[in-house]
């Protein structure tokens, strides 16, 4: 997973037992075990497996993360850490509430229909009959997490006079139901292999305008 590359500091950010980190191999295992993950399973993933793809000892991975529940998290959050809207708004120059949903949208949309998403989606799938463990350790990761801080950009531009809106946890889920449209089932099932950012852009253009029509003050 390339994108584990760019997140060094979000895969440190994670606690195994309290000691010092090499931060190289701490990027090193997480970005492993991503790739384990969604190339296996939760349950086909091994920590022997993590360390060999990782280059570095099993005990090592287990001075970093103590189980493989919590490795599995720090994986989840190293890849949705860039997404976070408090993130990519510093990017933005002009900061007009049109710009900034704009620019929180196309995060969004982009983290939605990337491939580790797409995999991820699938991985949770086939585990569900085996019970809610790991999709709940998924959303504690980082679905649940970004709801949070979009739910906390939304309340500040409604703060701010900008927005009106009665309930900001139903508006942030409809951003995000605005953003999948029917392009993300299909892609989840296997109908499209792939979007195109022209797409994602289409997507993006109308999520924005129909929820500015709706909550725009």
């Amino acid at each position: 997973m390339n994108q584990l590359n760019k997140l060094d500091t979000a895969a440190t950010s994670q606690s195994g037992r309290g000691r010092p980190r090499d931060t190289e191999k701490n990027a090193a295992i997480v970005e492993a075990a991503a790739c384990l993950f969604l190339e296996h399973g939760f349950d086909g993933t091994s920590m022997d497996e993590v360390a060999k793809r990782a280059s570095v000892s099993k005990q090592t991975v287990y001075s970093h993360f103590s189980s493989k529940e919590q490795l599995f998290s720090a994986s989840i959050r190293a890849v949705i850490e860039q997404y976070y809207p408090d993130s990519v708004l510093e990017r933005v120059e002009t900061h007009s509430l049109e710009a900034d949903l704009r620019v929180v949208c196309e995060s969004y949309a982009h983290l939605l229909m990337s491939e580790e998403a797409m995999a991820m989606f699938r991985v949770l799938v086939a585990a569900a009959p085996k019970g809610p463990n790991l999709a709940q350790l998924f959303w504690n990761a980082g679905p649940q997490e970004m709801q949070d801080r979009l739910e906390s950009f939304l309340l500040s531009r409604t703060q701010k006079g900008e927005l009106v809106i009665p309930d900001i946890a139903v508006a942030s889920n409809q951003i995000v139901c605005l953003l999948k449209g029917k392009t993300h089932f299909m892609r989840s099932i296997g109908l499209i292999d792939s979007i195109s950012e022209d797409q994602i852009q289409r997507n993006v253009d109308n999520a924005v305008a129909a929820f500015l029509k709706l909550y725009r003050a």
